[in-house]
């Protein structure tokens, strides 16, 4: 190797050593600068992903804390068949039927969205204190739509 390097003029010998340390660089950059880099922004991804979870959270048990101290449930309010139809119009459901049954209500509703059927039943349930004693369905005039041949709500 030190013949080869003897044997080549001195415009040579500076190139190789050029060329040495550009590679050397580009080695250095490869395998310890980018890694390092790459692990710092991803890590900083991480850190504002945690962040905004975290400041989910605290938020969130905010609205529990509230809930909790409120004793979850609202008192009902009214008559039971006035608080499904008002928040079934909330929910954008058209009630066709009710047949009130003492405490209990009986509901029919035609073709509705399968979603808007669950979030309105979670509604009665966490807000009016209602509760589903009985629950039949069919399917909906279109995909994702289902129809209530009857639904039985009763009080808490």
């Amino acid at each position: 190797m030190k013949a080869w390097w003897q044997q080549l003029n001195s415009r040579e010998q500076r190139l190789v050593t050029a060329m040495a340390l550009v590679f050397m660089v580009f080695i250095f950059y490869s395998t310890i600068w980018q890694p390092i880099n790459n692990s710092l922004t991803e890590a900083n991804n991480k850190l504002a992903k945690q962040k905004q979870l975290l400041t989910w959270v605290q938020e969130n048990t905010a609205l529990y804390q509230q809930a909790k101290r409120s004793g979850g449930k609202q008192k009902f309010t009214g008559s039971i068949s006035s608080a499904a139809n008002r928040s079934a119009k909330t929910y954008k459901l058209t009630i066709t039927r009710m047949q009130p049954q003492g405490d209990d209500l009986q509901v029919w509703i035609d073709s509705t969205p399968f979603t808007q059927l669950l979030f309105w039943l979670e509604h009665l349930a966490n807000n009016e204190g209602m509760q589903v004693k009985a629950i039949d369905l069919t399917r909906g005039d279109s995909a994702g739509e289902v129809k209530v041949r009857r639904l039985h709500l009763a009080r808490l």
